[in-house]
């Protein structure tokens, strides 16, 4: 191969390129193989579990929920908790400072039912997410431990039952996936793109020994092992998420199972505006920082990757006479990510993403970039829950 520079034009086996729009070709080309990278680990990702035949394990699960003020909420989730088709389970709700009724609604409730155990919280602390948890598994009596929100809700008797076939002997951190098919508010849509985007994201990344937890909702971890490992206290630096963080810290490529199966998926049925949208990213994003070398570097690469390929593209389509195979190139993604994309949602029965979800990954690593600054300019320190 034949490599040399003019003056204004750099050679290679009797194909002239300008310097710009060779550099905008290595860069295009790169990230569009890291980018096809990605692309594998989430299609294996996407087929995983199908043809193991697990056997039915029924271990014995305490079902969590923390709650503030959340009583209309509580009186739909709750029965429905308690209506489940599972040999072994028991719901544990604890009251954090509600000053609505919930308190005198579970304990009307727990009359009624002995699968209900319920704790209060009387006082304000500097970890209420933390202590709230930790009450909530103290109270627990079962091995293993499925954290719930208020906003969320089930469908049907054979939820438990689903979500345990993850609960293997040797499984420790379980991450099921979350719908906000019945959520409502202006961001809606854009939770939902975003929830099902990272679910597949974050799932792949365990090839690479790299697992990571989506959200607060949906999570499993076994209660004898939280409680060896001193509970929260490796992850009380950050007063938010301490129970993603704590999941986090425990996952490994051996020991996580994401669940793939929809009939353990729970439902958000809480409002979604502008507000939460831009708070929730925030969030996200301060987790991250919390996240290891590997998986920081894992995002990090996505996301500078995503940015390159589109804007090398789009100086390309202007300035080079290679148009057409760039083009082609951006077309082949575009419907790899497509059609296994559509294979995910069949996977996990989600409908109607497409193609917004294209549109959001193409902006998000843009509106990520302006959050990131904006954090770093403001310095903002608030606090999560």
């Amino acid at each position: 191969m034949a490599f040399f520079v003019t003056d204004i034009m750099i050679e290679i086996s009797g194909f002239s390129f300008g310097v710009p729009e060779f550099w905008l070709l290595i860069a295009f080309g790169t990230s569009f193989l890291v980018q096809l990278f990605y692309q594998v680990l989430i299609i294996t990702f996407t087929l995983s579990g199908k043809k193991k035949s697990r056997q039915e394990n029924n271990p014995s699960i305490s079902i969590i929920i923390t709650s503030r003020n959340y009583e209309e909420n509580l009186r739909s989730l709750i029965p429905s908790l308690l209506e489940q088709d599972y040999p072994d389970f028991e719901v544990v709700v604890v009251d954090d400072c509600s000053s609505d009724g919930s308190e005198w609604y579970l304990t009307e409730l727990k009359l009624q039912s002995s699968k209900l155990k319920t704790s209060r919280i009387l006082q304000e602390t500097d970890f209420p997410n933390a202590l709230a948890i930790t009450i909530g598994i103290r109270a627990a009596t079962k091995d293993w431990l499925v954290f719930l929100n208020p906003l969320c809700s089930v469908k049907g008797k054979n939820w438990l039952r689903s979500y345990t076939k993850g609960l293997q002997p040797e499984t420790e951190a379980v991450i099921g996936f979350v719908k906000y098919t019945n959520a409502v508010g202006t961001m809606r849509k854009f939770f939902r793109y975003e929830n099902f985007d990272s679910f597949l994201l974050y799932g792949s990344a365990s090839y690479l020994g790299l697992p990571m937890p989506v959200t607060d909702m949906n999570i499993a971890y076994k209660r004898e092992e939280f409680l060896k490992r001193r509970g929260f206290a490796a992850v009380l630096d950050t007063p938010f998420s301490e129970n993603e963080l704590y999941l986090n810290k425990i996952s490994n490529r051996k020991n996580t199972v994401y669940l793939l199966d929809p009939e353990s998926a729970l439902y958000f049925d809480g409002e979604m505006d502008w507000y939460d949208g831009i708070n929730y990213k925030k969030k996200q994003l301060l987790l991250r920082r919390k996240f290891s070398i590997g998986q920081s570097i894992f995002l990090w690469i996505n996301t500078i990757s995503r940015l390159i390929f589109d804007i090398s593209m789009v100086a390309l389509l202007v300035l080079s006479p290679w148009r057409l195979w760039v083009a082609a190139t951006w077309l082949f993604k575009i419907v790899d990510e497509l059609v296994w994309g559509i294979v995910g949602m069949k996977r996990l029965k989600e409908k109607n993403l497409f193609p917004g979800l294209v549109f959001l990954r193409s902006i998000l690593p843009f509106f990520n970039s302006i959050l990131i600054l904006n954090q770093f300019i403001t310095g903002s320190k608030r606090k999560w829950k």
